[in-house]
């Protein structure tokens, strides 16, 4: 876990996690009171979860959300892509990458998996 102080601050506050609202002083929406932006995974949590309250709140998620959302799965499913092709050129005789290769596909569905005990000569 990164240390505050070696975060990036948080513009929207000016690093000191509050942003000022009609009612006084409120924890910042993008750093959520702390100050320095979270690590990439907590503000994709975040926003993701901001979406599917919209979306169960039976509100249209803005155009901005969908693009986001849109360009998350592609940055996702470029790097499962990626993960699944050098697994693939490793030689491993623990069986470690063939678990990587179908669980990095499981998610990509590029290719219909097969028995992986099962071997070509058969």
């Amino acid at each position: 876990m990164r240390e505050p102080s070696k975060s990036p601050g948080c513009d929207s506050c000016g690093s000191s996690g509050e942003v000022p609202t009609d009612f006084g002083p409120a924890d910042c929406p993008d750093c959520g009171g702390a100050g320095y932006l979270p690590p990439r995974s907590t503000l994709v949590e975040w926003r993701l979860r901001d979406v599917e309250l919209a979306l169960s709140s039976a509100a249209l998620p803005a155009a901005s959300d969908v693009k986001w959302l849109v360009d998350e799965i592609r940055l996702a499913r470029d790097a499962l892509t990626e993960v699944l092709a050098l697994a693939h050129d490793v030689a491993d005789p623990d069986g470690i990458a063939t678990r990587i290769r179908f669980t990095a596909n499981r998610a990509l569905g590029l290719y219909e998996p097969g028995d992986p005990r099962r071997t070509s000569s058969s």
